[in-house]
């Protein structure tokens, strides 16, 4: 949090040095390169490399905005001693510089100087303050504990721009700090109206929301704050949330607008039976991922989701597809489905139960893959071994499923069929 907070005071200390006019002079090939060298050396996160070549850019043109940069980059170095060191020569040259001052205050809040940084920061915010010098006096003050004259100098940095994060740094100290839970609530709820959200303020919000125990407001903010930015991670938030209320219809809409995890949205569809949905979306994903499993599952829901499962092209159609997935998987699951399909439509009873045989091999001792050769057995009038083989399923399960209750009255009343010569 403090990394961050400094990142900001920073850029807003840059920003104010923007103001700095710039000579009026070409560039010259040592200039450019020098800058190419250190922008080249930032983008790398080799700090103190990019120091050196700022430094050496101020060297050689007086610029002050070059002095500027290497001492951030030094604070990105996190090289406090350098940090200082440098920021006090140039401030024995340039005693009056602002920016330098700000430099000096922050370099000694890292060095753990707080007293004085605290000092020197309200210093800042006497004459002439900017943004910036409020910020800085306010992480002193919070360093030493002291949240009310942490709060009160937040307060006036924000009434200077009305910052997203010097907001969500207002609320936190009023929440966490002061025991203000409500005032912190109210206040960011204000500044949402009049300032718009945020990705920074509306995750603080709903945060706040989640530890008061209200997870439906929490869950609605992060939606909101996913819908108006694209942040993933609130929408994960607002998922794992739905996930503890069980609410499923939010998330079954909010993964279809994301699309953040597609396989838990086949899920939800095959929990809710919204077969046709789910066939498509699985569909789409064999598509995108070359995943045969994606197309064993398409071809499943769209059976389990026909009206009329007798229509003869639709079974020829799973059986395909799933056929053509059975080349490149072994799931027993989908070969015996395949396999039994094949058997109850009279496609290929034989080869059906080939594929019964598979899956069997992987489950040997799956009542509902026995279930399903003893179907195909029967289908052959072959009546003992269809006999032998329900009552084995009998045994395992009972006759509870409604499907193992109608196999074992047909088989019974099974008379063999007389094999052809």
């Amino acid at each position: 949090m403090t990394k961050t907070f400094f990142a900001l005071i920073v850029g807003a200390v840059l920003a104010h040095s923007a103001a700095v006019p710039k000579p009026a002079i070409q560039i010259n090939t040592f200039e450019d390169t020098f800058a190419l060298y250190a922008l080249d050396a930032q983008v790398r996160h080799k700090y103190h490399r990019a120091s050196a070549f700022f430094a050496e850019l101020h060297k050689k043109t007086a610029k002050s905005e070059y002095l500027y940069q290497s001492l951030k980059m030094l604070e990105h170095a996190n090289d406090t001693k350098t940090l200082a060191k440098m920021t006090a020569e140039a401030l024995a040259k340039s005693p009056n510089d602002e920016i330098l001052k700000r430099f000096e205050v922050i370099a000694l809040i890292k060095g753990g100087d707080f007293a004085q940084a605290s000092q020197k920061a309200f210093l800042l915010t006497q004459n002439n303050p900017k943004a910036p010098d409020h910020l800085l006096y306010a992480e002193a003050r919070l360093k030493l504990a002291d949240y009310e004259g942490a709060l009160g100098a937040l307060k006036k940095a924000y009434a200077m721009g009305f910052d997203h994060n010097t907001a969500e740094r207002i609320a936190l100290i009023e929440y966490a700090h002061l025991g203000r839970k409500a005032e912190a609530v109210k206040f960011l709820k204000e500044h949402i109206g009049t300032q718009g959200n945020s990705v920074v303020i509306g995750k603080r919000l709903a945060s706040f929301y989640g530890d008061g125990g209200a997870l439906g407001d929490a869950a609605a903010m992060y939606e909101q704050v996913y819908d108006a930015f694209g942040d993933a991670a609130s929408a994960e938030e607002a998922l794992k949330i739905y996930l503890f209320l069980k609410d499923y219809a939010k998330m079954t809409a909010l993964l279809e607008r994301s699309h953040l995890n597609d396989s838990m949205l086949l899920d939800l569809y095959v929990q809710a039976r919204a077969f046709d949905k789910a066939s498509a979306l699985a569909m789409t994903l064999y598509e995108d991922q070359d995943n045969p499993l994606f197309l064993a599952q398409s071809a499943v829901y769209r059976y389990e989701g026909s009206v009329d499962r007798n229509d003869p092209a639709l079974v020829a159609d799973v059986v395909a597809k799933l056929k053509k997935a059975a080349d490149d998987i072994e799931e027993p699951l989908y070969l015996n489905y395949l396999g039994y399909l094949m058997i109850d439509h009279d496609v290929n009873v034989s080869e059906g139960m080939g594929y019964v045989r598979r899956a069997l091999e992987k489950q040997p001792d799956s009542p509902f893959y026995i279930d399903s050769l003893a179907w195909g057995h029967y289908k052959r009038g072959e009546c003992a071994e269809a006999l032998r083989l329900i009552k084995q399923v009998e045994s395992m399960i009972g006759t509870d499923e409604q499907e193992v209750r109608d196999h074992l009255k047909a088989i019974e009343a099974c008379k063999p069929k007389e094999k052809t010569k």
